[in-house]
């Protein structure tokens, strides 16, 4: 995703820098008071697509924290990030979702444009990305006991989404984004792609915003074959995240991507694997789990494809973990569309 300041190549901050735009001794400021509260802003932990993440402290009660820091350049991107703010803040607490804090516009004297700082919990252990990695390196695979508990998880946190009034979707649900709290727990920390507003464009105009901002919000490799294809009006909603569940669990499985980074082989809607009708040698015991992947998750059709909550009764069948249970229908709202 992206679009603040903070995107731009170094080269790019580095002139937005020189001719005042972005002054350098404003890219990593010393501390900031968010809340009535003074942090010290540190380590620069990650410069994502729409904003630098920094390790800080509470410099009164000494307690660490991360500091997510946007440069508001216009009204749109600022609503955009106060929407992130906003939903981040509504989906906690969660035992799942890396705590929200608190928030809030600062203006100071030697940067020209107001920013939107996040302070958030500070977790620091490694990525399932990082973890993965690792595993492979060492070639040392998942145990099903092992897949079976990540996806739990995992499904667990985007049940939490999805069961909002109206649900959210999260759009960005990849590897990256989930952090172990410790050697077991999972955390999901980015909300910069979610929504409460599903996208189902009629027109030339509304595919042409559609294609732009979803692919500011979404992640090639992890992205379903609807939000690649707008001109087949398949809506793109909150079973955009099943696909990218089905995406990681078939990552822990084979230590591999279901498909590449390429816009036709994802709209195929068929993993590498799977391709004209043969199929490559299952792990053993992972049969039943992959059956539940590819027959329910990586389906090309949105309509036709799992929603969460089914994702999570067919794993709890396999697995004998309980399942999450889906919201009342009568006590939640649906979402509403991007375009009206």
């Amino acid at each position: 995703m992206g679009g603040g300041l903070s995107s731009c190549s170094s080269g790019v901050r580095d002139f937005l820098s020189y001719v005042g735009v972005l002054p350098r001794n404003a890219r990593h400021p010393a501390s900031v008071v968010v809340g009535g509260i003074e942090y010290a802003v540190g380590q620069l932990l990650g410069e994502g697509g729409s904003a630098f993440v920094y390790k800080g402290r509470d410099v009164h009660a000494g307690n660490a924290v991360a500091l997510k820091r946007f440069t508001l350049t216009d009204h749109n991107y600022q609503a955009h990030c106060m929407e992130e703010a906003a939903l981040h803040r509504s989906l906690c607490p969660h035992p799942a979702i890396v705590n929200f804090y608190d928030s809030g516009i600062v203006e100071r004297p030697e940067c020209p444009l107001p920013e939107l700082w996040i302070v958030m919990e500070c977790v620091e252990a490694p990525s399932l990305a990082n973890y993965i990695n690792m595993r492979m390196a060492v070639k040392q695979p998942f145990t099903i006991r092992e897949a079976y508990e990540v996806g739990h998880a995992l499904v667990g946190v985007v049940a939490h989404l999805h069961s909002q009034s109206p649900p959210v979707s999260h759009w960005d649900i990849k590897a990256e984004n989930f952090l172990f709290e410790d050697s077991q727990n999972l955390k999901l920390c980015d909300f910069g792609s979610a929504s409460r507003l599903y996208y189902e464009p009629q027109n030339a105009l509304q595919v042409s915003i559609a294609e732009a901002e979803l692919g500011d919000r979404m992640t090639l490799l992890y992205r379903p074959p609807e939000s690649l294809d707008l001109w087949s009006r398949r809506r793109v909603d909150t079973k955009a995240d099943i696909w990218g569940l089905g995406v990681l669990m078939y990552l822990l499985v084979f230590f591999e991507m279901p498909f590449e980074a390429n816009a036709m082989e994802i709209m195929d809607g068929v993993p590498r694997r799977f391709c004209a009708g043969r199929c490559e040698t299952i792990p053993e015991g992972f049969g039943p789990l992959i059956e539940l992947v590819v027959t329910r998750m990586l389906v090309k059709e949105p309509s036709l494809r799992a929603d969460v909550f089914e994702v999570s009764q067919r794993l709890s069948a396999l697995s004998h973990i309980s399942p999450f249970p889906p919201p009342n229908p009568d006590f939640q709202i649906p979402q509403r569309p991007r375009f009206e």
